[in-house]
């Protein structure tokens, strides 16, 4: 029978339970600081609790309290694997494959421990290894879908046998929950697609995407009342100040659909030698919940009651600085940051803002074919597609209109067919001088975790444009519907 805990103990436990109720967050973090420093004996709820940082963007705290779990699991493999997760969700992606890389091979877990290495690998930039490690998973667990679709994304399957065994893998796949069958399906698509035929890799993408959306709906009234708020409450009045600094500021704010270029654009500007990294790290969704919402009604609130904005720019500046320290220059390519651009822009106002374009066909066959991560439910079907692009064009002729030239629109044709003038025009509108290490983005290493990792190892090119050209048939229903609303 384990001990009964302290009084101390049993009063902090209840100080963050009232903490987390009345969504107190430095009451939160002195709670969980307080019981660090007494090392309290919590065994798994340690755990609990770093993920519970984790999600509130307190890293710092989410990783001693996630070392606090290990120490007390005594340090078994299992508990360090918990830690190289968290590694992996918090951009520390280097320590993570060098922890997993330690800990001891057993039979029981071999293929995931593989599987963790090879996609860890894979962010950094070694293919090979990445491809070692996932192709002993696919042998280790026959048709299984992470798997293949790891591998997929580091084998160019129009000359490589790997395709065949995958073929093979086809019955093995159908006997999988339906979330692990959409992923083969997906790495099945880009099968097919490397080798030219068309219809079958639509195929497999269209099965994927049914899949997706058997195991996560998607509610198409819900991102309209999302995208409407985003573009409620705010005058062109709003954002007529002074001179702008953008070299004063520290994020630089890259927005636009998914598969747009917007990581492109992102390894241009973390190339430079002002620029310290860069990525999907989904901040600004925390200072919406502290301001309410992300309406200009509801900003004009948040910045009358928490001192003009300061303090919403503090828990920004406080949160990145829990991922990537103190120095340097951030460049937040959030996904969805179109969603909350007239927070950033009233929040922030030196913050550069760019929002990349892409051709619309080549953009939804982008999204389309695409396995996202996090879950991106509007690409699994192709009038979806149609409705949230529309949807964005929305937001973005709103925030020209109330933006301006704080607002750089960046074509991603453009930017391939004349890289040198549009790298230049980036870096003038985030206040950085050129430099040559950002005309040369490839060579840069860094980790890289978007479905775009391994393009953007690749010298700029025109590969991007026209990739729709041989499914525009099949694309018909986003083509009328994106032109008739």
């Amino acid at each position: 029978m384990s001990s009964p805990l302290p009084p101390r103990i049993v009063a902090l436990l209840a100080d963050l339970k009232a903490a987390l109720a009345g969504r107190d967050r430095t009451a939160t973090n002195l709670a969980v600081g307080a019981l660090l420093r007494l090392r309290a004996p919590l065994g798994e709820q340690w755990r609990a609790i770093a993920e519970l940082m984790r999600v509130s963007g307190e890293l710092n705290l989410a990783h001693r309290a996630m070392d606090a779990f290990v120490a007390a699991a005594g340090g078994t493999a299992a508990a360090q694997v918990a830690k190289v997760v968290l590694l992996t969700q918090t951009g520390r992606q280097a320590e993570a494959h060098a922890l997993m890389a330690r800990l001891p091979e057993t039979g029981d877990d071999s293929a995931a421990r593989a599987y963790l290495l090879g996609n860890t690998a894979l962010t950094l930039g070694r293919v090979a290894e990445g491809r070692e490690q996932l192709e002993y998973v696919v042998r280790a667990r026959p048709g299984w879908g992470p798997g293949w679709l790891s591998l997929a994304s580091a084998v160019d399957f129009a000359t490589d046998p790997l395709g065949d065994r995958m073929l093979d893998d086809r019955a093995a796949a159908e006997r999988q929950a339906p979330g692990d069958r959409a992923r083969f399906h997906y790495a099945l698509g880009k099968l097919h697609a490397d080798r030219g035929a068309h219809a079958a890799a639509f195929a497999a993408y269209s099965r994927g995407g049914q899949l997706l959306r058997s195991v996560a709906p998607y509610s198409r009234g819900a991102n309209e009342a999302n995208a409407a708020a985003a573009m409620s409450g705010f005058a062109t009045a709003d954002f007529t100040a002074p001179a702008r600094d953008p070299a004063g500021s520290r994020p630089i704010f890259v927005t636009g659909l998914p598969r747009s270029g917007t990581t492109l654009v992102e390894q241009i500007l973390a190339s430079h030698s002002a620029v310290a990294d860069g990525g999907e790290i989904s901040l600004m969704h925390h200072l919406a919940v502290a301001a309410g919402g992300v309406s200009g009604d509801a900003v004009s609130r948040a910045r009358a009651s928490e001192g003009s904005g300061e303090a919403l720019a503090g828990l920004y500046h406080h949160l990145l600085a829990e991922r990537f320290g103190h120095h340097g220059r951030i460049v937040d390519k959030t996904i969805d940051n179109s969603r909350f651009l007239g927070l950033i822009a009233t929040v922030l106002p030196d913050a550069p803002l760019i929002w990349m374009r892409r051709d619309p066909l080549d953009n939804a066959w982008s999204a389309f074919r695409t396995f996202f991560i996090h879950g991106v439910g509007w690409s699994y079907d192709l009038t979806e597609i149609a409705h949230h692009f529309r949807l964005e064009d929305a937001l973005l002729a709103y925030w020209q209109d109330r933006l301006g030239d704080r607002l750089l629109v960046l074509p991603y044709a453009g930017l391939v067919k004349e890289p040198q003038m549009w790298t230049r025009r980036l870096l003038a509108h985030a206040g950085l001088p050129d430099e040559p290490a950002v005309h040369a983005p490839h060579k840069t290493e860094r980790a890289v975790v978007t479905a775009s990792a391994l393009q953007v190892r690749r010298p700029i090119n025109r590969d991007g444009l026209n990739v729709a050209a041989p499914y525009r048939d099949l694309l018909h229903p986003f083509s009328t519907a994106y032109e008739t609303g």
